[in-house]
């Protein structure tokens, strides 16, 4: 096949084009730029934060119980070079910190008009909705209210490494042991090798705010499989919940095989 010298894919929006007010997207998306685009369960809203600099979008879910809105990108697959994708995020409303939940990484199973959690977390128990995953979970319907880092393939938890420590992770969900804070930055960095191991970095974790390595999958994803990057926020009481993005970017190497 042919090849062209633009070997990797990439897709970035600091949200710094300040070009609409507050207004509801429609049922098939929208398309933010960059290589972005914005899905929703009825849609909630988007609007732009002025009083921060930087460019900041701010996303309002619907007020159904599990509306949800995310920032997508893709799709990629491991096995044409590997791909990495990284956020920042914030909960805004205190509130919204206890009946609300987030997900930030990989994912491949994901529908347009019904995007669905890839993982969530009732009690202690940890549910793996998407067929295969990497990422950072937060969900308030959790015993702790704390960040997860998480892996899955076929619907269950894939082992891993927790890599502060170096202790196994059989369960595929590493606790962070970082609560939630409402109005606070976080950054999630996930990075997957064409050999299916990816890496999940995380930042403001201990005393630190900086991105520090946490977690890493000992057993490989599907390197054939399509991957969506993926920045989630997702309601667990039917009120409306806000999430704010300083950026969403990433890449993934390019299928020259493809017909």
């Amino acid at each position: 096949m042919s090849r062209g010298s633009l070997g990797l894919i990439k897709f970035e929006n600091d949200f710094t084009s300040v070009g609409f007010d507050a207004f509801v997207p429609t049922a098939t998306g929208l398309e933010l730029g960059g290589g972005v685009g914005f899905y929703g369960v009825n849609e909630g809203s988007l609007a732009f934060t002025v009083d921060e600099p930087g460019g900041i979008l701010d996303i309002t879910t619907d007020t159904g119980d599990d509306d949800n809105d995310c920032l997508v990108a893709g799709t990629f697959k491991p096995a044409d070079g590997g791909m990495w994708m990284e956020a920042r995020f914030k909960i805004t409303d205190s509130v919204a910190a206890t009946r609300a939940a987030v997900w930030c990484g990989f994912v491949e199973t994901l529908s347009v008009t019904t995007p669905v959690m890839p993982v969530e977390r009732t009690g202690t128990t940890n549910t793996f909705n998407a067929s295969g995953s990497l990422g950072v979970m937060f969900d308030s319907d959790s015993t702790i209210l704390r960040f997860f880092a998480t892996a899955a393939d076929g619907s269950a938890a894939l082992a891993g490494t927790n890599s502060k420590t170096g202790a196994a992770v059989t369960a595929g969900v590493l606790d962070l042991s970082n609560t939630m804070t409402a109005d606070r930055w976080y950054v999630v960095r996930v990075e997957i090798g064409p050999n299916g191991i990816g890496r999940v970095w995380f930042g403001d974790i201990d005393t630190n705010d900086s991105l520090e390595l946490v977690f890493e999958n000992t057993t490989a994803l599907g390197t054939a499989d399509m991957f969506h990057a993926c920045l989630m926020i997702e309601n667990r009481s039917a009120a409306n919940e806000r999430l704010e993005v300083d950026y969403f970017m990433g890449e993934g190497a390019r299928d020259w095989a493809v017909d």
